[in-house]
């Protein structure tokens, strides 16, 4: 019996060392193939795998406002995650802090409330989740906030808590919606595909790294060969109060209008700055958004044209502001004893001067002032028109922007006719950007100021280039033309008979001109209206320009330009007064007293109080607005902006829902109520 054991013992030790020489001739012999007879095949496939490199995307630049405030960012985030599986997991731990837990985390991302966060939690642990997504798309910031929440501050291997490796990069707006046209969009390749984002593409993208493969002793690696650079800042010339002053009130606007699309732009008028810029077009289910930017696109300007036509007629010595103008009593008929539809005024007069003219938007008076001087030769009006550069194109960054379509005209009748037409806005293709750096140049004494909409690029937070102030003209009228013009376009708003009396405004003296016109369609011209303003402010010292264009409004009859569009400018203007932005003294009541307290953003209380007490202003102050400091209870929210709003809410760990535009006028959770976090309040807006 010992012996046969013993034979299959040996036999079984025979069988793996025969085995063992086996698989070791084997390796000798693919060795041998290997590193010897196909030496130079395995040679090349290796170096072909370490001459693979691949593109490492660099970090976008980001698009400033004026002050530096981030219009446009790159962010890149993570999802937060809790492993339930590892060994070492404190399970007790977890469940005496998961209700703490949840409410902080309802505070800070409360994208769900705290029982919602509780429960959740709660289910995965009891499942043993492995990958539990805590929060999705947090970023670095977001997770060193985190570790200080209860549970989570413990080491990864007691809490499981870590970020996952999957990047997920985005180009954020902070601002929302806020000049979001003009900021612009990127492609899925991460490249611009409108706007800033795609005039100034290769700027901002940067310049991409290059990794190659590495060889070190475990294994092939990507080694970072050509690090990336990251792309410039393009810091614009967008003002974020102005920006949110005009959007506020352009909606309202467009709320009582409700037109197919809507425009405002504010400019700053001894710079060319564009300091907002608002477009805005309804959607099919009545929503307005930022689309097609409508500032930089053509279209039949209409009466609001006519301080061109006017211009060059003074510039060229045609007419002067007091001369009498044949007002035909309404309807003009031009080129007399022919059968062409006359040219005709809302208000027929006899007569009127060149400055009532404009006050009353004549056609008539228009057309009589342009045919003194250029009847014989229709086409120098065009070619003026040229030579105050009017037609220059303006670069200002916005892919797809046209130029004014202004058509040269011959010595015949239909052109004529046609230059008749030109002189009140019709024939023509004018982008409101246009017509607002006319009016523009009027108040700045007749230097023609090229618009700007980006100031400088900055590379690693420094100066790298700078957009100076560039004139189309240094002078494109007279000075002495320029104010004239002023002041016809003063009468056209402050007169009672002006066609923009509706804009006029107690507070800051308003300048500007109406413009409304039919749209033109596949089969001529609609019973539908584009209506504008456009002006600038204040009279006596002109700071600011703008125009608003709302594009066929849902309303009866020939809507009021001056009521609607120079509403919006009004609404502008005195806002910026009110803040203290102009360059005028404000005028307090006549009985230094008002009726109410402001609201105190920041600042020492008892201080605030001695002032308004100077002042003889009534009513107190509420500490409770302090955005540095947490309520306990629910703070009095009317009256406040909805950034300041969201913010103050949301930092109290409150859901915040926001309805309609401007300043608070009704919260769901009254003022005083227990703050829970995890509530959702609802403020509405006007």
């Amino acid at each position: 019996m010992e012996t046969r054991n013993r034979k299959h013992i040996l036999l079984r030790y025979s069988l793996v060392i025969v085995g063992v020489l086996l698989f070791s001739i084997a390796i000798v012999k693919k060795a041998a193939d290997t590193c010897i007879i196909h030496a130079d095949k395995w040679n090349a496939k290796a170096a072909q795998m370490l001459s693979v490199s691949l593109e490492v995307m660099p970090e976008r630049g980001d698009i400033l406002a004026q002050n530096g405030e981030v219009l446009a960012t790159t962010m890149t985030y993570y999802g937060a995650i809790i492993d339930f599986t590892i060994p070492k997991f404190k399970a007790k731990e977890f469940n005496d802090s998961v209700q703490a837990l949840s409410q902080m985390l309802a505070k800070y991302f409360p994208k769900k409330t705290a029982a919602a966060y509780e429960q959740s939690m709660r289910q995965a642990f009891k499942q043993g989740k492995r990958g539990y997504v805590l929060v999705n798309e947090v970023t670095g910031k977001d997770y060193k906030l985190m570790k200080t929440f209860p549970f989570l501050r413990y080491p990864t291997n007691y809490s499981g808590f870590y970020l996952n490796s999957t990047r997920i990069i985005k180009r954020e707006k902070p601002y929302g919606n806020m000049a979001s046209r003009a900021i612009g969009r990127l492609n899925e390749k991460f490249h611009g595909s409108s706007g800033l984002e795609k005039a100034f593409d290769s700027l901002l993208y940067g310049v991409p790294g290059k990794t190659i493969k590495k060889q070190i002793p475990s294994g092939i690696v990507d080694w970072v060969a050509v690090p990336p650079q990251r792309g410039l800042d393009v810091k614009t010339t967008i003002d974020i109060d102005i920006q949110d002053i005009t959007e506020q009130a352009l909606m309202e606007a467009i709320e009582e209008t409700q037109p197919e699309f809507a425009v405002a732009v504010v400019m700053e008028v001894a710079t060319g700055d564009i300091k907002a810029m608002s477009n805005l077009a309804r959607l099919p289910n009545g929503e307005y958004l930022e689309t097609v930017n409508n500032a930089v696109q053509g279209y039949e300007p209409g009466s609001v044209i006519k301080p061109l036509s006017m211009m060059i007629a003074l510039d060229d010595g045609i007419v002067r502001p007091n001369d009498v103008i044949n007002g035909h009593n309404g309807v003009f008929h031009y080129p007399p004893g022919r059968r062409v539809r006359p040219i005709t005024d809302t208000h027929g007069r006899a007569s009127m001067t060149a400055l009532e003219a404009m006050k009353y938007s004549s056609n008539i008076g228009l057309s009589e002032i342009i045919l003194r001087g250029y009847e014989r030769n229709p086409d120098r009006f065009v070619q003026r028109i040229y030579e105050v550069g009017f037609m220059e194109p303006f670069d200002l960054g916005i892919p797809g922007a046209a130029r004014p379509v202004i058509r040269h005209l011959k010595n015949d009748i239909g052109d004529r006719i046609d230059l008749t037409r030109m002189s009140y806005g019709y024939t023509t293709q004018i982008p409101p950007i246009y017509t607002l750096a006319l009016y523009n140049t009027i108040a700045n004494d007749g230097k023609f100021v090229k618009p700007r909409l980006v100031k400088e690029l900055l590379r690693n937070g420094q100066t790298d280039t700078v957009f100076n102030i560039r004139y189309i003209r240094e002078q494109a009228c007279k000075p002495e033309t320029a104010r004239e013009l002023r002041k016809m376009l003063y009468a056209v708003v402050n007169d009672n008979d002006g066609t923009g009396r509706r804009a006029r405004s107690t507070k800051v003296g308003i300048a500007g001109k109406t413009g409304t016109v039919r749209v033109l369609g596949a089969s001529g011209y609609e019973s539908r209206y584009r209506i504008t303003f456009c002006g600038f402010f204040p009279y006596e010292k002109p700071q600011y320009s703008c125009i608003v264009l709302l594009g066929k409004p849902d309303l009866p009859g020939m809507p009021s330009a001056g009521h609607y569009c120079g509403g919006v400018l009004k609404k502008i203007a005195e806002t910026l007064y009110s803040m203290g932005r102009l360059d005028m003294p404000r005028v307090l009541p006549s009985d230094s007293t008002l009726t109410f307290a402001p609201s105190v953003m920041k600042g020492n209380l008892s201080d605030t109080r001695e002032v308004l007490q100077t002042l003889g202003v009534q009513g107190d102050v509420s500490d409770c607005f302090h955005l540095e400091t947490e309520c306990d209870s629910m703070p009095d929210m009317i009256g406040m902006g909805a950034r300041d709003a969201l913010y103050l809410l949301e930092h109290a760990g409150l859901n915040v829902n926001i309805q309609g535009r401007g300043r608070v006028y009704e919260q769901s959770v009254p003022k005083g109520a227990a703050l829970q976090p995890g509530t959702t309040v609802i403020l509405r807006l006007k």
